[in-house]
């Protein structure tokens, strides 16, 4: 399983995180140094903020996933963000990540910013539709991939198509416990799918001409939007009181 965004962590964990769960803050945070906002450490500066509603995006240059200008730019250098809804109006989190260490021992100094993201859109998909969606998308990918004979030069990629059922980690398995069935599904397979693509994107396979690499571009483009749209619906939940 691909690394899991740490906004997604903690949008599934928010209540456990909140309330200073250290199983959940240990998850969220891993190998990193203390997480910050601001200044302040993640769970004191967390308590200030009651959101009715949030949910994980992963944006993309060319898909900022309906936030509004001001905070796409940040989102998409980062990669992730969590957006809350609230009475206070809506917010993103966002992280920023400063990596040290090696392979071996790795570590990161985490920063989250909250930014106004008035005038953001909320996923409109229902998760059997993103599912759907998804699935679809995914068996044009494996269609075109085979067209053009990636799989032949990329075993490993054949593979990780076929495979899409490997286990969550500990720290997205406790993630998902309360999550209905459904969601968990579609988000276990979202991830696995953003980590092909990851996959897929470290050379051309078998692809050999311009035509052949743009079609395989093309797919791989396709698919990781689907995924990262699948991420945001799966996320998306109201919170109680």
């Amino acid at each position: 399983m691909a690394d899991i965004p740490r906004s997604l962590q903690l949008a599934l964990t928010w209540e456990a995180v909140t309330a200073g769960s250290s199983i959940a803050l240990r998850d969220l945070q891993g190998e990193d140094e203390p997480h910050l906002l601001g200044g302040v450490p993640l769970v004191a500066a967390l308590a200030s903020l009651s959101p009715t509603a949030l949910w994980c995006v992963t944006p993309a240059p060319a898909d900022p996933q309906g936030l509004p200008p001001g905070i796409a730019t940040a989102a998409i250098e980062s990669g992730e963000a969590i957006v809350l809804l609230g009475a206070g109006g809506p917010h993103a989190l966002v992280p920023q990540v400063q990596e040290f260490g090696s392979e071996l021992e790795p570590g990161a100094f985490v920063r989250w910013r909250l930014i106004d993201a008035t005038g953001v859109l909320a996923p409109t998909a229902s998760p059997g539709e993103s599912g759907l969606h998804l699935l679809h998308t995914m068996r044009e990918a494996i269609d075109e991939l085979t067209r053009l004979d990636v799989a032949q030069e990329r075993p490993d990629l054949r593979e990780a198509f076929l495979d899409l059922a490997l286990p969550a980690s500990p720290s997205l398995a406790h993630a998902l416990e309360r999550v209905s069935e459904r969601r968990r599904d579609l988000l276990l397979r979202a991830l696995r799918l953003m980590a092909i693509v990851d996959l897929a994107s470290q050379d051309d396979g078998a692809a050999v001409t311009l035509g052949q690499i743009t079609a395989r571009t093309g797919v791989m483009r396709d698919l990781d939007r689907a995924a990262r749209q699948a991420v945001a619906v799966g996320s998306y939940r109201r919170l109680t009181a």
